[in-house]
């Protein structure tokens, strides 16, 4: 056995073979050791290689899935359970409170069609299911989000591309608002994928982090986070929104929109919903956005801390 430290040791097969035996199986096939004493017992994963790699991948999602992840210290959630578990340990209700504050925004967006428990479902519509992914930012928000399990739906016959601008991009933007003395601003649109409806016909039947709704019929209205084409939604109702602006796309970075403004060229470089705009007056350009178009926006101001980086 080889661990993270760099260390070799040597371990007993049979106790590693209870733990993970599927890894076992892999490696006996990759060096020929089925045949050989200790090692037989593997045969019976070693069937047909498609089966063996569906159970190593398997295995390597089990793996994933029971694995701590810390994010800025904070042991994050992989579950609805495990949130609950975590609030009771740590004598709080952040986890908790970040869920109500998703299904609190869901419902202002009017995400879902409520059509009660078991509610008839329109013809056509078909059921998948959903989960909560958290995370933790890095001024120690939790944060919690519910995503649709878009790999359960049909196959899309049309183009799902919904392209985010580039690290060389934002590099750009940065250099030509030093060059053209323009103001630096970052925001972030809140819950951008709910500004835009759905295409797909799925629905959803509420687990127990829904609330009052647990057990109803839910079909989905909105563009919602894990579906297959709430990124291109999204993408096409925020672009025709900054054409309408006076924006329009680069023709070297699809993400970066421009205008002409008195002689100098202003920009908004778009990633998803995380905004940079380089303009002489940004404030401008954030009132436009939140007061006309009823954007939610978090995070404007001067920029000082934008994907990650500083």
């Amino acid at each position: 056995m080889e661990w993270e430290t760099g260390e070799t040791t040597y371990e007993p097969l049979d106790l590693i073979a209870s733990d993970d035996p599927v890894t076992c199986a892999a490696y006996a096939i990759k060096h020929g050791l089925l045949d050989t004493p200790g090692w037989k017992h593997f045969n019976r994963f070693a069937k047909t290689e498609k089966k063996v790699q569906r159970m190593i991948n398997q295995a390597k999602l089990r793996s994933y899935r029971r694995e701590p992840f810390w994010k800025f210290g904070v042991l994050v959630p992989r579950t609805h359970a495990q949130a609950v578990e975590l609030d009771k340990k740590n004598g709080n209700r952040l986890w908790q409170d970040a869920e109500e504050m998703e299904m609190n925004q869901l419902k202002d967006y009017q995400t879902f069609i409520d059509k009660g428990k078991g509610g008839e479902v329109p013809q056509g519509y078909k059921k998948i299911r959903c989960h909560m992914v958290y995370d933790v930012k890095h001024d120690g928000r939790h944060k919690a989000r519910l995503v649709a399990g878009g790999h359960l739906t049909d196959p899309n016959t049309e183009s799902v591309y919904s392209g985010v601008v580039s690290l060389r991009g934002i590099r750009l933007v940065v250099f030509l608002a030093e060059l053209n003395a323009l103001e630096l601003w970052g925001a972030d649109i809140g819950n951008a994928y709910l500004e835009a409806l759905t295409k797909e016909k799925v629905y959803i039947v509420g687990g127990p982090e829904f609330g009052p709704l647990e057990g109803h019929t839910l079909l989905i209205f909105k563009a919602l986070y894990g579906l297959h084409l709430s990124g291109l939604c999204w993408h096409q109702r925020f672009s025709d929104v900054l054409r309408a602006m006076g924006f329009n796309q680069s023709k070297a970075k699809a993400d970066i929109w421009m205008r002409e403004n008195d002689g100098i060229y202003e920009y908004i470089a778009v990633y998803v919903d995380d905004l940079l705009i380089a303009a002489r007056d940004p404030k401008s350009i954030i009132d436009i956005l939140s007061e006309k178009h009823k954007f939610k926006l978090k995070g404007v101001g001067p920029l000082t801390y934008h994907l990650g980086c500083d």
